[in-house]
């Protein structure tokens, strides 16, 4: 018996609609142990977070806290039969669980907003709706048991963006996991919650961005270095089919990725595809585990999937992804051509204000550096520059907003490829700013103006047409 680890999202658990999906889905996998992964509801998350911000001020609670509250009220009376025992058990959750969130709130007031209460605070959307979930599922019949994550993934100290302890986190799922699984059971479904761990003193900490589905990730590992199962994959449910080549802003009718390696998902990830967050595959990719991104609204589909692990086809060009809002800082100097670390001073500054670069271009003399980095970073970056002596007083400081087109695939090593792109942009009279390959040789990032960006997305699917060609599909209409 195989172990499938399937994570809803938001917007999987909507309404009635939604949970009958749910029931579909686990129908349709009835042969598989099966473990789920939740996250909130959608739009919980951000309330949670603007209730704790605005704690401290008393604004806006009382309504916020009755919205929270009626949400999910307004979900279980549509999901179970009135005065059910799943409908009076989901509704005492709920009331017991808001009664100590307003403790909570009680204790920012008192002592102010700390990144530990804030991670306090927002997991509460994943306590609630995976409760409700695990009880949606028991009164359909099946063995099912709620686990807060909190009891078995156990992370670092960063409350907000935690990194977890493999280790640790192996040693919990062995001694609470594993015994339950151990016992062949079709109908049993273990539910557990996305997005939240504990630190080693057991404070909730929080996974950031992704978070649920690093959870899912984050269980195969663990239950595959057990090794129970051989036999482990994670399905994330969502609301598209799965990776596209292009985004549709771009090209309407972009083709789906059916397969992708690894390392081509984490660069695909990482410049701007929404769908897969890259630290997801950080978790499994050593071991070979599969994930698929799957339409939570096409579970029948048979091939128009996305897939993830080490098959992949490596003579197509696999995506063209965007970084549609960076900045491109210069900085240049004429008489410190001879003088060697001016990186390193660069990024000493940088990293001392937490600003994230995505992208480097130097001269061989270090006469001049460019780097990228997001919008909102920008004026901190330059400022904290123009603030050190050394940049004030030898360096001239410039920024422009540009783009970034990442073209993933072993084919850009070709260099017939890459006479391709350069005629492409040379059609439309396109200026490249700024270029970078990977040593691993599958991405080829090129900055452009960002008025541009359309243009020349658009001129390269046209003149790559082929590439993408090979992965086109015709959705299935029965």
């Amino acid at each position: 018996m195989s172990l499938v680890i399937m994570k809803f999202g938001g917007s999987c658990l909507v309404n009635n609609h939604a949970f009958n999906k749910i029931h579909e889905i686990t129908q349709l996998y009835q042969n598989d142990q099966k473990i789920y992964v939740s996250s909130a509801f959608n739009g919980i998350t951000d309330l949670l977070l603007k209730l704790a911000k605005n704690a401290k001020k008393s604004i806006d609670i009382d309504k916020d806290m009755a919205l929270l509250e009626k949400r999910h009220f307004d979900i279980i009376e549509q999901v179970f039969n009135e005065e059910s025992d799943f409908y009076i058990a989901a509704k005492d959750w709920v009331d017991e669980n808001l009664s100590r969130l307003e403790d909570i709130l009680a204790d920012i007031q008192e002592f102010g907003f700390e990144p530990y209460y804030q991670a306090k605070v927002i997991s509460f959307g994943e306590i609630l709706s995976t409760y409700i979930l695990n009880q949606f599922l028991l009164s359909k019949g099946y063995d099912s048991i709620y686990i807060p994550a909190n009891e078995i993934i156990i992370t670092n100290d960063e409350y907000n963006n935690a990194y977890p302890y493999f280790d640790l986190t192996t040693s919990r799922m062995a001694k609470l996991i594993a015994p339950i699984l151990e016992k062949p059971n079709k109908n049993l479904i273990i539910c557990i919650t996305g997005f939240i761990g504990r630190n080693k003193i057991g404070y909730t900490t929080t996974l950031g961005r992704g978070g649920s589905d690093y959870s899912a990730t984050i269980l195969a590992r663990s239950l595959s270095e057990i090794g129970i199962h051989r036999d482990i994959r994670v399905i994330l449910w969502k609301d598209v089919d799965g990776i596209l080549a292009i985004d549709p802003e771009f090209v309407p009718e972009s083709s789906l990725i059916r397969y992708l390696d690894y390392d081509e998902a984490k660069h695909i990830a990482n410049f701007g595809a929404k769908v897969l967050h890259p630290k997801c595959l950080e978790a499994i990719e050593k071991l070979n585990i599969p994930i698929e991104i799957r339409n939570f609204n096409k579970p029948t589909e048979i091939s128009n999937f996305t897939t993830v692990s080490p098959k992949s086809d490596k003579n197509q060009i696999k995506g063209i992804s965007t970084i549609q809002d960076g900045i491109i800082i210069t900085i240049t100097s004429g008489s410190l051509v001879d003088m060697p670390g001016i990186l390193a001073k660069i990024f000493k500054v940088i990293s001392k204000n937490n600003i994230s670069v995505s992208l480097v271009a130097q001269s061989a003399t270090e006469i001049s550096t460019s780097f990228i980095v997001k919008k909102e970073d920008a004026d901190k970056a330059i400022n904290s520059l123009k603030k050190s002596e050394y940049f004030s007083e030898f360096f001239e400081i410039k920024s422009e907003e540009v783009a970034i087109i990442n073209i993933t695939g072993a084919k850009v090593l070709d260099n017939q490829t890459k006479v391709k792109i350069f005629q492409a942009f040379a059609k439309k009279d396109i200026q490249v700013k700024a270029l970078s390959q990977s040593t691993d040789e599958i991405n080829f990032s090129i900055v452009i103006q960002k008025e541009n960006l359309m243009d020349a997305v658009t001129i390269l699917h046209e003149d790559l047409f082929e590439d993408f060609e090979s992965l086109k599909y015709k959705e299935n209409k029965n």
